[in-house]
């Protein structure tokens, strides 16, 4: 055969072709060689497969803290989901189906703490060069000197404390249940062991909301986050009817945490401001994003998307990670959120979300402010 002949055969092109099809990645091409950029953007993002995921380690939380949307939905919750904590047997089946997980984020809507195989779940995840994180929150009342030489000799990544106060009387407003002084008991265990094995992590990040009750604690914050070497981190209250600040207030706090500060007073205002916000890069995520790059699952494997409530009906402990992001719900779901063109589908828990629509009259561009690809 002459060589001309021969490649023909080989691409399925010309003498031979019934005999070979074309290779996977040449029908791919064919297929879309007439897409936009924006549209074979839209494909690529559309089929990966995530590096990172959100799967919560517990739903239970010992605290009652007034504005929390877990405690504002608790019958709810109780009704539909129930609460209880992530099983070691169904952490370890889901790092050993997919392989490509490098970063796993353990924090959700419950303190992690009160799962009883969490030292299980991040010794495997150490051995599997699994990165963890607690980024979204720990209220860090609950720690065992045990847990936390676990956290320090299998290097946990990341975690922020849920403070939101420098005195224990401020503190104990909006976290109610909990105590300032076992806290700060328990981030000097932790950094007792950083110091025992010479190791950076976990980086811990004090985490202080701004209400109206603690803004003068600002100063101390910032003194005791230094003595117990933590970064700290200020944000502004998102509940407009709880805890507001005062305009002086407003003024106030952001004199003394240098954190710009928006009127949230309605709902859809504050969101676009919001949208603004991250668009200069000064917050590092979105919840819609992590449909994409981060997708949330529940304690009990039920398949969340985002870290709101909005569920697709789908059971990754069952039927798989891959399968899941393959759902059509799913998949809508993403070209809704990439191409505002396409309508709302019943069935599909974004068409109901307010955030959605509040990036729809945005004409928010998902896939030009992250790095998806």
């Amino acid at each position: 055969m002459q060589r001309r002949d021969f490649i023909k055969t080989l691409t399925g092109v010309g003498v031979g072709a019934a005999l070979v099809p074309p290779c996977k990645y040449c029908a791919d091409f064919y297929k879309n060689k007439n897409l936009s950029p924006k549209e074979k953007l839209n494909s690529k993002i559309i089929a990966q497969m995530p590096k990172k995921i959100r799967l919560e380690a517990c739903s239970l939380c010992q605290l009652n803290c007034p504005a929390c949307w877990v405690r504002l939905e608790e019958e709810k919750i109780k009704k539909e989901e129930g609460f209880g904590y992530l099983k070691f047997k169904d952490f370890k089946n889901l790092v050993d189906d997919n392989p490509e997980i490098e970063e796993i984020e353990l924090s959700n809507s419950g303190e992690i703490f009160l799962n009883p195989e969490l030292d299980k779940i991040i010794k495997y995840a150490y051995e599997k060069k699994v990165n963890l994180f607690a980024n979204n929150g720990v209220n860090l009342n609950t720690l065992s000197d045990e847990m936390a030489e676990t956290l320090v000799k299998y290097n946990f990544c990341a975690m922020s404390v849920s403070i939101d106060g420098a005195t224990p009387d401020v503190y104990k407003i909006y976290r109610r249940g909990g105590d300032l002084n076992n806290v700060i008991a328990n981030i000097e265990k932790i950094n007792k062991y950083k110091k025992k094995y010479n190791s950076e992590n976990p980086k811990l990040v004090y985490k202080f909301i701004i209400f109206n009750h603690n803004v003068e604690d600002i100063p101390l914050a910032k003194k005791l986050a230094k003595k117990l070497d933590m970064d700290i981190c200020f944000i502004q209250n998102t509940q407009p009817w709880y805890a507001q600040l005062s305009d002086e207030q407003i003024k106030r706090a952001e004199k003394l945490s240098d954190l710009k500060m928006n009127n949230n007073e309605k709902y859809d205002v504050f969101m676009a401001e919001l949208l603004d916000t991250y668009r200069t890069g000064k917050m590092k995520w979105f919840f819609c994003d992590d449909l994409f790059t981060y997708p949330q699952i529940n304690w009990n494997g039920n398949f969340f998307g985002c870290p709101k409530s909005n569920k697709f009906g789908l059971n990754v402990f069952k039927i798989g990670l891959k399968k899941a992001l393959k759902d059509k719900n799913v998949v809508y779901s993403k070209k809704m959120l990439l191409d505002f063109s396409v309508p709302p589908k019943k069935g599909v828990p974004c068409s109901t979300c307010g955030v959605y629509e509040t990036l729809k009259k945005a004409k928010y561009e998902m896939y030009s402010d992250r790095d998806f690809v």
